[in-house]
Parts: structure tokens; sequence; C-alpha cells
């Protein structure tokens, strides 16, 4: 700790104690008036200056002490406060006076951006994307043979009345058609009844006669 701080702090102290000192003895004034007041019947005309003295002493001393209470923590603070740029300053002289077994100073490592990573001469060496793609030979796409066409829908030709009982009747694009008792449905055509497997199926087969 710096002379000045120390005899800062201790002129403080001093002036505190010296505050307490001061306010205990107007106490003790005050009430030695009060005492005198009270067996004199209150004869405030021979204590009154007594006991404003005693009260004015009592209010000196506690304003000495507040003064040095503040005057403390203002020291305390300016203490810390200069206690940060000591530090930081040196931390840099520090840092400067760093030097190789040379007894140069060491460079300081300095990174690129991530969009300034490559060197303008890289970029000059780097070849274009259009050079590039013209130095590769060209090989076609291999030949995906496209999917088979899906089997042709072929309905029920049989005779309708040994088919399963019929549960329900609807219209299917324009055709009769009734779903029977085993999930599959009927559709009348002009040339009979065909019987196919289920009513989507139904429609695409109808969709891939002719009008």
């Amino acid at each position: 700790m710096s002379e000045e701080t120390t005899s800062g702090r201790g002129i403080a102290g001093l002036v505190g104690t010296l505050g307490w000192l001061v306010a205990m003895a107007g106490a003790a004034l005050l009430g030695y008036a009060i005492y005198l007041l009270i067996h004199s019947n209150f004869d405030i005309v021979a204590n009154g200056p007594l006991m404003a003295s005693g009260a004015v002493t009592f209010s000196l001393g506690l304003l000495c002490v507040i003064n040095a209470t503040l005057a403390r923590a203002m020291i305390a603070t300016a203490n810390n406060t200069a206690r940060l740029p000591g530090s930081v300053a040196a931390a840099d002289t520090t840092q400067d006076t760093a030097a190789d077994d040379t007894g140069l100073p060491r460079p300081e490592k300095t990174s690129l951006p991530d969009d300034e990573t490559a060197s303008p001469a890289d970029e000059d060496n780097a070849p274009d994307a259009d050079e590039a793609s013209a130095q590769q030979p060209f090989e076609p796409a291999p030949y995906a043979p496209s999917q088979p066409p899906p089997p042709p829908i072929v309905p029920d030709t049989s005779d309708p009345r040994g088919w399963p009982l019929a549960i329900d009747e609807f219209n299917v694009d324009g055709h009769l058609a009734m779903t029977l008792e085993d999930g599959t449905v009927a559709v009348e055509t002009p040339v009979g009844w065909r019987r196919l497997p289920n009513l989507d199926l139904a429609r695409s087969w109808l969709a891939q006669q002719p009008r």
C-alpha cells in the first residue's frame, strides 16, 4: 500500500475517533444540562445555553464520524479502482517485453476471418471452376430403365350367378356397381357384368376402356 493511501486512511480513522470523543462529550454535557434543568425547577434561562452547547457538540461529533466513514469508503473505492489499471498495465508490459531466445520481440499471432482465409496469391493460383470442369472427361449418366408398366387389369368374366351375394349398390363413373360379400366389386358394362378385386381397380379398369 502506498504512503498516500496509508496516510489518508489514518487521517480518516483519526477524525472518526475524535468525532466519537466529541459526540460522547456532547452527550455527557447535554445529559448534565438536563439534570440541572430538572433540579432547578426547569429554569430554562439558566440551563438553556448549557443544553444548546451539549446538543451542538454532540451534533458536531456525529458529523465528524459520518465524514470519516464516508472518507474511508471513498479511499477504499479509489484504491480498488487504482489496482485495476495497474494490473492491466503490468500485463501489457509483460506481453510487450516478452522475447524469444534471440532477444527479439515475439510477433503477435493474428487470425484471418473466415471469409479471408485464403490470400490473394492463392486465389490467383487456384484454377477456375470452368477450367477444372473442362479438364474433367465427360461421362454420360448411366441409363436407368424406366419402371415397367403395371400389369393389365383382367376382370373376372365368369357367370355372375356363381359370385357372392351383393350387399351394396352404387354408381362408378356412370356404371352400376355392387359390393359383394367377399369385398370384391361387380361393375355392369355394355358387354355384361365384370368382377374386380376392389373399387380402385374397378375405376382404373373403367378408365382404360374405350369410350
